[in-house]
């Protein structure tokens, strides 16, 4: 998770304002927040940034120098993007060394096809539906004509590093080696995921160079799950309803949290649990309350423990923040819900949240937001344990399956 907004997952440094688009609209698409600076520095809430250099006419040393303003932006990356030209206009040899050197990386993948536009790459040429560039009308651009159709030619007008030109299958042994600059053929979209793939399996992200179709390949890698953390710490009659209802749902499961593991600080399972049903693509309920009746042992449960009811709830509370907290820090969901204002409470301070942004509502007395200036930026749900029908952790439920992907 983020410590601020500043450590964001994608980078993206582009060369056009169109380009910029292209290279941020899939990874909207598949659920995160992209945002398009033309100027920086941008600390924006974002989850991807892509900045608009308008270094594509430049000159290539001018083009170079004005990537160095985003150094701050470029090393807080954990995945790093130029967004090239898929006809090979433009500043990519000089860009290219420029951001390696910016970022501290040893190599940069260099993929511009775009199978999906008819753009491929074979045996390091450049191809338009199956031509040359260079026999197509982009060899006679006004502004930036292409004069080479290899696309290692293009980057040694610009940059003396070395280049090797490979296939996707032999891209994860190649980056074991020692060539800064890997030009990785692709006729398909099938091989550009092979090449995310490769990068993904890498120790050290390298930088990834390409056009659309490499920044779409990376989004659908990263594209945001779907399912919903919920944690329900309340006893209420209609929160155990709803819970009662969610769970027959199939892709639901259900972590009943004994309240015995709570006084023990035992929570290594129920982590694992909820790791165990996320990555089966789950949806995960947390709760503390077995049935409708558990709510009335409470008294006999404070006697037990000799505690106030006032203090059992605190205990109860704060075992669940910190249990969610770890979760998080484990897991990736595409949201997390919260039910009962002392849990919500916990949660919060337990992520180190300083507040919290309203942006809607999900469904009737589910307010959504996310956390501010803390460690989980994903979106938050917040339902008073004893408000909504039995249908409203059914709604908050479709509201990620349908509207979230959108």
């Amino acid at each position: 998770m983020k410590e601020n907004n500043l450590n964001r997952e994608v980078v993206v440094i582009a060369d056009d304002f169109t380009g910029a688009n292209d290279a941020g609209v899939s990874l909207a698409v598949r659920g995160k927040k992209v945002s398009v600076a033309f100027q920086t520095p941008f600390t924006g809430d974002t989850d991807a940034l892509v900045i608009n250099s308008d270094s594509r006419a430049m000159v290539a040393s001018e083009a170079a120098e004005k990537l160095a303003h985003y150094a701050a932006d470029v090393t807080a990356a954990t995945w790093l993007v130029k967004k090239i030209d898929s006809t090979l206009r433009g500043n990519p040899g000089a860009e290219v060394e420029a951001l390696l050197t910016l970022s501290g990386k040893r190599q940069a993948i260099i993929a511009p096809a775009f199978p999906a536009a008819g753009r491929t790459t074979q045996g390091g040429i450049c191809r338009v539906s199956g031509v040359p560039v260079t026999e197509t009308e982009f060899a006679s651009d006004p502004k930036t004509p292409v004069r080479h159709a290899q696309v290692a030619k293009v980057l040694a007008e610009q940059t003396a590093l070395q280049s090797r030109v490979i296939t996707p299958d032999r891209l994860a042994d190649a980056l074991q080696g020692d060539a800064p600059l890997l030009i990785v053929d692709a006729q398909s979209d099938d091989d550009l995921d092979q090449i995310i793939v490769a990068a993904c399996g890498c120790d050290e992200r390298p930088l990834l160079v390409g056009s659309a179709g490499l920044c779409d390949a990376l989004a659908r890698r990263l594209a945001r799950p779907r399912q919903l953390l919920a944690v329900i710490g309340s006893m209420s009659e209609i929160a155990q309803q709803q819970i009662q209802r969610a769970g027959e749902v199939a892709n639901v499961s259900r972590v009943l949290i004994d309240i015995d593991d709570v006084f023990r600080n035992n929570m290594a399972g129920y982590l694992q649990q909820i790791s165990t049903a996320l990555a089966a693509g789950h949806h995960c309920l947390v709760h503390t309350c077995a049935d409708v009746q558990a709510r009335h042992q409470i008294e006999k449960l404070c006697q037990q423990r000799g505690l106030s009811r006032a203090a059992l709830g605190e205990t109860i509370s704060a075992f669940l923040g910190t249990l969610t907290r770890t979760a998080l820090e484990a897991n990736t969901p595409a949201a997390l819900y919260v039910s009962g204002g002392d849990v919500a409470m916990a949660v919060a301070s337990a992520l180190n949240a300083q507040g919290f942004a309203i942006r809607g509502q999900v469904a009737q007395c589910v307010p959504f937001g996310r956390f501010l200036g803390c460690r989980w930026q994903g979106p938050v749900m917040t339902k008073a344990g004893g408000f909504g029908t039995e249908t409203t952790l059914l709604e908050v439920l479709h509201f990620i399956e349908e509207k979230m992907s959108d």
